[in-house]
Protein backbone atom coordinates (compact mmCIF):
# COMPACT_ATOMS: atom_id res chain seq x y z
CA UNK A 1 0.00 0.00 0.00
CA UNK A 2 2.87 2.40 0.73
CA UNK A 3 4.19 2.18 -2.83
CA UNK A 4 0.72 2.73 -4.29
CA UNK A 5 0.13 5.78 -2.10
CA UNK A 6 3.50 7.26 -3.04
CA UNK A 7 2.76 6.75 -6.73
CA UNK A 8 -0.56 8.43 -6.10
CA UNK A 9 1.35 11.58 -5.11
CA UNK A 10 4.21 11.61 -7.59
CA UNK A 11 2.29 10.43 -10.67
CA UNK A 12 -0.70 12.72 -10.31
CA UNK A 13 -0.76 16.12 -12.00
CA UNK A 14 -2.00 17.76 -8.82
CA UNK A 15 0.78 16.20 -6.75
CA UNK A 16 3.48 17.25 -9.19
CA UNK A 17 2.18 20.81 -9.34
CA UNK A 18 2.18 21.15 -5.55
CA UNK A 19 5.71 19.72 -5.32
CA UNK A 20 6.84 22.09 -8.07
CA UNK A 21 5.32 25.01 -6.20
CA UNK A 22 7.02 23.95 -2.95
CA UNK A 23 10.38 24.14 -4.75
CA UNK A 24 9.52 27.16 -6.85
CA UNK A 25 8.61 29.63 -4.09
CA UNK A 26 12.00 29.40 -2.25
CA UNK A 27 13.74 29.64 -5.64
CA UNK A 28 11.75 32.76 -6.52
CA UNK A 29 12.77 34.20 -3.15
CA UNK A 30 16.43 33.53 -4.02
CA UNK A 31 16.02 35.08 -7.48
CA UNK A 32 14.45 38.15 -5.91
CA UNK A 33 17.60 38.62 -3.83
CA UNK A 34 19.73 38.25 -6.96
CA UNK A 35 17.55 40.80 -8.74
CA UNK A 36 17.81 43.29 -5.87
CA UNK A 37 21.62 43.03 -5.69
CA UNK A 38 22.43 42.99 -9.40
CA UNK A 39 19.63 44.81 -11.23
CA UNK A 40 18.55 47.41 -8.69
CA UNK A 41 21.95 48.23 -7.21
CA UNK A 42 24.04 47.50 -10.29
CA UNK A 43 26.71 45.43 -8.57
CA UNK A 44 27.07 42.01 -7.05
CA UNK A 45 28.17 42.99 -3.59
CA UNK A 46 25.80 41.22 -1.17
CA UNK A 47 25.29 42.86 2.17
CA UNK A 48 23.27 40.27 4.07
CA UNK A 49 24.63 37.03 5.47
CA UNK A 50 23.63 33.87 3.50
CA UNK A 51 21.60 32.57 6.45
CA UNK A 52 19.70 35.84 6.71
CA UNK A 53 19.21 35.88 2.93
CA UNK A 54 17.72 32.36 2.91
CA UNK A 55 14.01 31.74 2.51
CA UNK A 56 12.84 31.22 6.09
CA UNK A 57 14.35 34.50 7.30
CA UNK A 58 11.83 36.43 5.21
CA UNK A 59 14.31 39.16 4.28
CA UNK A 60 12.99 39.88 0.78
CA UNK A 61 11.00 43.04 0.17
CA UNK A 62 7.34 42.35 0.92
CA UNK A 63 8.03 38.75 2.02
CA UNK A 64 5.49 37.64 -0.60
CA UNK A 65 7.04 34.22 -1.29
CA UNK A 66 7.20 33.39 2.40
CA UNK A 67 3.59 34.55 2.84
CA UNK A 68 2.42 32.50 -0.16
CA UNK A 69 3.93 29.34 1.30
CA UNK A 70 3.75 29.64 5.07
CA UNK A 71 0.45 31.53 5.35
CA UNK A 72 -1.60 28.70 3.79
CA UNK A 73 0.75 25.81 4.53
CA UNK A 74 -1.89 23.16 5.43
CA UNK A 75 -3.74 23.74 2.15
CA UNK A 76 -0.70 22.68 0.12
CA UNK A 77 -0.51 19.41 2.01
CA UNK A 78 -4.24 18.79 1.74
CA UNK A 79 -3.93 19.16 -2.01
CA UNK A 80 -0.78 17.05 -2.06
CA UNK A 81 -2.11 14.07 -0.08
CA UNK A 82 -3.89 14.84 3.20
CA UNK A 83 -7.36 14.99 1.64
CA UNK A 84 -6.92 11.56 0.03
CA UNK A 85 -9.11 9.95 2.71
CA UNK A 86 -12.12 11.96 1.56
CA UNK A 87 -11.35 11.05 -2.05
CA UNK A 88 -11.09 7.36 -1.11
CA UNK A 89 -14.39 7.51 0.72
CA UNK A 90 -16.30 9.39 -1.97
CA UNK A 91 -15.04 7.10 -4.72
CA UNK A 92 -15.83 3.88 -2.83
CA UNK A 93 -12.13 2.95 -2.85
CA UNK A 94 -11.93 3.16 0.95
CA UNK A 95 -13.78 -0.08 1.66
CA UNK A 96 -11.76 -1.94 -0.96
CA UNK A 97 -8.49 -0.86 0.62
CA UNK A 98 -9.65 -1.68 4.15
CA UNK A 99 -10.82 -5.13 3.04
CA UNK A 100 -7.44 -5.74 1.38
CA UNK A 101 -4.98 -4.40 3.97
CA UNK A 102 -7.09 -3.94 7.12
CA UNK A 103 -8.26 -0.80 8.85
CA UNK A 104 -5.23 -0.36 11.11
CA UNK A 105 -2.77 -0.77 8.26
CA UNK A 106 -4.76 1.66 6.12
CA UNK A 107 -4.67 4.42 8.74
CA UNK A 108 -1.08 3.67 9.70
CA UNK A 109 0.04 4.07 6.09
CA UNK A 110 -2.02 7.21 5.59
CA UNK A 111 -0.54 9.00 8.60
CA UNK A 112 2.97 7.79 7.88
CA UNK A 113 2.94 9.17 4.33
CA UNK A 114 1.11 12.35 5.36
CA UNK A 115 3.79 13.09 7.96
CA UNK A 116 6.94 12.05 6.08
CA UNK A 117 6.47 13.00 2.41
CA UNK A 118 5.77 16.75 2.87
CA UNK A 119 8.61 17.02 5.40
CA UNK A 120 11.11 15.39 3.04
CA UNK A 121 10.03 17.46 0.03
CA UNK A 122 10.23 20.69 2.01
CA UNK A 123 13.63 19.71 3.45
CA UNK A 124 15.20 19.39 0.00
CA UNK A 125 13.50 22.58 -1.18
CA UNK A 126 14.79 24.63 1.77
CA UNK A 127 18.21 22.99 1.61
CA UNK A 128 18.55 23.88 -2.08
CA UNK A 129 17.61 27.49 -1.33
CA UNK A 130 20.08 27.58 1.57
CA UNK A 131 22.96 26.18 -0.50
CA UNK A 132 22.30 28.65 -3.32
CA UNK A 133 22.37 31.52 -0.83
CA UNK A 134 25.63 30.24 0.68
CA UNK A 135 27.22 30.10 -2.80
CA UNK A 136 26.01 33.44 -4.12
CA UNK A 137 25.97 35.52 -0.92
CA UNK A 138 28.98 34.06 0.90
CA UNK A 139 30.58 37.49 1.39
CA UNK A 140 27.57 39.01 3.14
CA UNK A 141 27.71 39.62 6.89
CA UNK A 142 24.69 41.72 7.88
CA UNK A 143 21.57 40.48 9.65
CA UNK A 144 19.26 43.24 8.56
CA UNK A 145 20.92 45.71 10.89
CA UNK A 146 19.87 43.75 13.97
CA UNK A 147 23.52 43.02 14.74
CA UNK A 148 23.93 46.69 15.71
CA UNK A 149 21.80 45.93 18.77
CA UNK A 150 23.67 42.70 19.42
CA UNK A 151 24.10 43.21 23.16
CA UNK A 152 20.44 44.12 23.64
CA UNK A 153 19.12 41.07 21.80
CA UNK A 154 17.99 37.79 23.39
CA UNK A 155 20.37 34.88 23.86
CA UNK A 156 18.68 32.87 21.09
CA UNK A 157 19.45 35.61 18.53
CA UNK A 158 22.99 35.93 19.88
CA UNK A 159 23.47 32.21 19.35
CA UNK A 160 22.20 32.63 15.78
CA UNK A 161 24.54 35.55 15.20
CA UNK A 162 27.55 33.58 16.43
CA UNK A 163 26.56 30.32 14.70
CA UNK A 164 24.31 31.39 11.79
CA UNK A 165 24.58 28.20 9.72
CA UNK A 166 23.79 25.88 12.61
CA UNK A 167 21.04 28.21 13.77
CA UNK A 168 19.40 28.37 10.35
CA UNK A 169 19.67 24.62 9.85
CA UNK A 170 17.80 24.13 13.15
CA UNK A 171 14.98 26.18 11.65
CA UNK A 172 15.02 24.10 8.47
CA UNK A 173 14.51 20.94 10.55
CA UNK A 174 11.85 22.68 12.64
CA UNK A 175 9.99 23.92 9.57
CA UNK A 176 10.00 20.44 8.05
CA UNK A 177 8.70 18.98 11.32
CA UNK A 178 5.91 21.58 11.36
CA UNK A 179 5.11 20.69 7.73
CA UNK A 180 4.63 17.07 8.78
CA UNK A 181 2.33 18.17 11.60
CA UNK A 182 0.35 20.41 9.22
CA UNK A 183 -0.17 17.51 6.85
CA UNK A 184 -1.26 15.21 9.67
CA UNK A 185 -3.65 17.91 10.86
CA UNK A 186 -5.18 18.13 7.39
CA UNK A 187 -5.56 14.35 7.21
CA UNK A 188 -7.21 14.32 10.64
CA UNK A 189 -9.81 16.89 9.59
CA UNK A 190 -10.34 15.02 6.35
CA UNK A 191 -11.18 11.90 8.37
CA UNK A 192 -13.29 13.75 10.93
CA UNK A 193 -15.41 15.82 8.52
CA UNK A 194 -15.21 13.61 5.39
CA UNK A 195 -15.79 16.72 3.31
CA UNK A 196 -13.31 18.82 1.32
CA UNK A 197 -15.32 21.99 1.85
CA UNK A 198 -15.09 21.69 5.63
CA UNK A 199 -11.63 20.15 6.07
CA UNK A 200 -9.84 22.88 4.11
CA UNK A 201 -11.18 25.97 5.95
CA UNK A 202 -10.97 24.29 9.37
CA UNK A 203 -7.33 23.28 8.74
CA UNK A 204 -6.52 26.82 7.62
CA UNK A 205 -8.32 28.37 10.60
CA UNK A 206 -6.47 26.20 13.16
CA UNK A 207 -3.15 26.91 11.46
CA UNK A 208 -3.59 30.68 11.13
CA UNK A 209 -4.64 31.02 14.78
CA UNK A 210 -1.50 29.12 15.77
CA UNK A 211 0.67 31.16 13.41
CA UNK A 212 -0.41 34.63 14.56
CA UNK A 213 -0.72 33.81 18.26
CA UNK A 214 2.03 35.69 20.21
CA UNK A 215 3.51 32.45 21.50
CA UNK A 216 2.40 30.47 18.44
CA UNK A 217 4.19 28.39 15.87
CA UNK A 218 4.98 31.43 13.71
CA UNK A 219 7.90 32.16 16.04
CA UNK A 220 9.16 28.59 15.58
CA UNK A 221 9.59 28.77 11.80
CA UNK A 222 11.23 32.17 11.24
CA UNK A 223 14.82 32.75 12.38
CA UNK A 224 16.60 36.00 13.25
CA UNK A 225 13.71 37.72 14.98
CA UNK A 226 13.50 39.66 18.22
CA UNK A 227 11.73 36.72 19.88
CA UNK A 228 13.76 34.43 22.11
CA UNK A 229 14.03 30.70 22.62
CA UNK A 230 10.95 30.63 24.87
CA UNK A 231 8.80 31.84 21.97
CA UNK A 232 10.45 29.37 19.60
CA UNK A 233 9.89 26.41 21.93
CA UNK A 234 6.42 27.38 23.16
CA UNK A 235 5.10 27.72 19.61
CA UNK A 236 6.41 24.29 18.75
CA UNK A 237 4.97 22.69 21.88
CA UNK A 238 1.53 24.33 21.55
CA UNK A 239 1.16 23.37 17.90
CA UNK A 240 2.38 19.82 18.51
CA UNK A 241 -0.07 19.45 21.41
CA UNK A 242 -2.92 20.76 19.24
CA UNK A 243 -2.17 18.27 16.47
CA UNK A 244 -1.82 15.46 19.01
CA UNK A 245 -5.24 16.19 20.50
CA UNK A 246 -6.87 16.27 17.07
CA UNK A 247 -5.05 13.05 16.18
CA UNK A 248 -6.36 11.27 19.29
CA UNK A 249 -9.93 12.26 18.44
CA UNK A 250 -9.39 11.11 14.85
CA UNK A 251 -7.86 7.81 15.96
CA UNK A 252 -10.89 6.79 17.97
CA UNK A 253 -13.32 8.07 15.36
CA UNK A 254 -11.57 6.22 12.56
CA UNK A 255 -10.95 2.87 14.20
CA UNK A 256 -14.43 2.71 15.72
CA UNK A 257 -16.30 3.75 12.60
CA UNK A 258 -18.07 0.53 11.62
CA UNK A 259 -19.45 1.78 8.31
CA UNK A 260 -15.95 1.62 6.85
CA UNK A 261 -15.75 -2.15 7.28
Amino acid sequence: MVKCELMRIFKSTKGRLIILLMFLLPLIDFIQHIYNDIILFGSFDPENHPAFTSFLSGSTMGHFTQILLSFILPLYFLLLYADSYTTDRNSGYLKCLIMRVGKKEYYKTKFKIAAIVPSVIMFFSLLLNFLLCIIFFHSGSSFGGMEEYYHDMNKWFIFGYNHPYIYYFIYIITYCFVCGLCSVLGLCFSIIFRNHYIAYPVSFFVWIIQAIFPYGVGNSIQPFTEYGFNHYLSGLIIFSATVLMVFIVTYFMGLRNKDEI
